[in-house]
């Protein structure tokens, strides 16, 4: 029978870094609040970390601290803060120096040995204390188990940070961690796609979502959205610059780095397609303000005692009293208020869209991007024909085949930009072939399964591959696809099991 327990010192270890966090000092009125205010510190020297910005020395934090108290609306002297900043550093009197330490029962033992950590280190490569600088502090191994405990906290982050913070680890060749950080942003960047598909589909079924949706920044361009996609993808590059050392590293740590950069160009392609849907979701909201105003005049079904009272006020409650004073007041008041006439609104409304829209660029973005491609269904079979009955046959397929094809055919592979989503897909996600659309629907694979439901109209041969898998890989030994700008990593589609 397994111990219960079995790594029961390990555990112990990451529960009482927590527990002393902020403890074993006395910082006055700041006592009370201490655990939360250094977690949050530590959150903002891990942020500042992975950004490489380098103001984390103890000056420095003593001002993000005294940031902290200011946010929380707590006066404490500046005695008390710079006492808390010190009891992160050193543990009790920072003149000694001395880690943290406790005592933690060893099950192997069975006795109570000390334990000894710190939160914060000096960072080696900001430090110059040969030129008289400061010494410039690091999360330790245990502050950022601490920081990445929940998955709450580490969804505040985002995207973006999660990027930095593999970069960092592959920067340092920590290609272990790197693995499990790069499974983060696969699952983040999964968890957004499918965001903005919900969003797309709530749209077509109530385009009023558009001005409640609260999870989506309205006052973002699509400038600054794509820009901020360009940020994204530029940090993807830097990480695939690092590629070329994996050829100086001892066997082991090889096998680890290929698999890492597998597994981040799997993200990088489920970064793109991101990028197609948040810019298409973009555009079906301005054809809509545009073209169909008449969908947001339907008569709201909402009620005041059942979405605004029971499940908005009762469950989250409001974060000040005189807030349900103001939504009560109309209710009872003897004053009616003036309710303007449905046309004098929608003006309103179309005249802030002015002012958030320059008429010229709007009816460009419209005209030129905002066109939605009509999918020629029987040239995609004719060219993805043989690319199945090679899987059908085979049970594989290297993208590589194609690098030699005639111009006349590579143009009609570029003439249908839904090729490149179909094989994305293929590349992003483990494929059960179906002919039913309803069948393991999920919303991503939809025009992966309508392909092979094609295909299976078109030749009952491919039929065979009814409940078959594919699957994806890279084969470093081919080069990749190189087409006209167009990059694609030597990825292989194989049936699972048969290749």
């Amino acid at each position: 029978m397994d111990r219960v327990d079995k790594d029961f010192k390990e555990r112990l270890k990451k529960t009482q870094a927590v527990r002393m966090l902020g403890t074993g000092m006395d910082v006055g009125e700041l006592n009370e609040y201490a655990h939360e205010i250094c977690l949050l510190l530590l959150l903002n020297i891990f942020r500042r970390e992975i950004t490489d910005n380098s103001n984390r020395s103890r000056q420095d934090l003593i001002s993000i601290v005294y940031g902290i108290t200011k946010d929380m609306n707590i006066n404490s002297s500046r005695e008390n803060i710079e006492r808390l900043v010190d009891g992160v550093i050193w543990y009790k009197d920072p003149k000694n120096q001395d880690p943290f330490r406790c005592r933690i029962f060893n099950e192997e033992t069975g006795k109570h040995e000390i334990y000894k950590f710190k939160y914060l280190k000096v960072d080696k490569e900001h430090t110059h204390w040969e030129k008289g600088g400061q010494s410039i502090y690091m999360l330790t191994e245990v502050s950022q188990e601490i920081v990445f405990l929940t998955r709450e906290i580490l969804e505040e982050f985002g995207f973006d940070l999660e990027q930095f913070y593999t970069l960092q680890l592959i920067k340092t060749g920590n290609f272990n961690k790197a693995q499990s950080s790069v499974d983060n942003l696969i699952m983040r960047v999964r968890t957004l796609i499918k965001r903005e598909r919900e969003y797309k589909e709530d749209i077509i079924r109530n385009p009023q979502v558009i001005f409640f949706d609260k999870n989506r920044d309205k006052k973002r361009s699509q400038e600054e959205i794509k820009r901020q996609f360009e940020e994204e993808q530029k940090i993807f590059d830097d990480m695939f610059l690092w590629k070329e050392r994996i050829d100086t590293f001892p066997e082991e740590e090889r096998i680890d780095a290929n698999h890492v950069f597998e597994k981040l160009e799997r993200a990088r392609i489920m970064h793109n397609h991101l990028a197609k849907l948040v810019v298409q979701n973009l555009a079906y909201e301005v054809e809509i303000r545009v073209k169909y105003p008449e969908t947001f005049w339907s008569t709201s079904n909402i009620s005041f005692k059942k979405d605004i009272w029971q499940n908005l006020i009762l469950k989250k409650g409001l974060p000040r009293l005189d807030i349900l004073e103001n939504i009560l007041n109309p209710l009872f008041s003897p004053e009616i208020e003036f309710i303007y006439p449905l046309d004098w609104a929608w003006e309103e409304q179309r005249l802030k869209r002015k002012l958030d829209f320059d008429e010229i660029a709007l009816d460009a973005i419209i005209e030129d991007e905002f066109i939605v491609e009509e999918i020629n269904w029987e040239l995609v079979i004719d060219l993805w024909k043989d690319i199945f009955y090679e899987l059908l046959k085979k049970g594989c397929f290297s993208i590589t085949k194609l690098q030699n094809i005639n111009p006349e055919e590579k143009s009609r592979w570029l003439s249908q930009s839904i090729n490149i989503d179909i094989f994305m897909m293929f590349v992003i996600t483990d494929i059960d072939l179906e002919i039913s659309v309803e069948a393991d629907y999920d919303g991503e694979v939809d025009e992966a399964l309508e392909l092979f439901r094609r295909l299976c109209e078109y030749d009952e041969k491919y039929k065979k591959l009814i409940g078959k898998k594919v699957l994806s890989r890279i084969n470093y030994n081919n080069p990749p696809l190189k087409w006209d700008g167009l990059f694609i990593s030597p990825y292989e589609l194989y049936i699972e099991g048969e290749s």
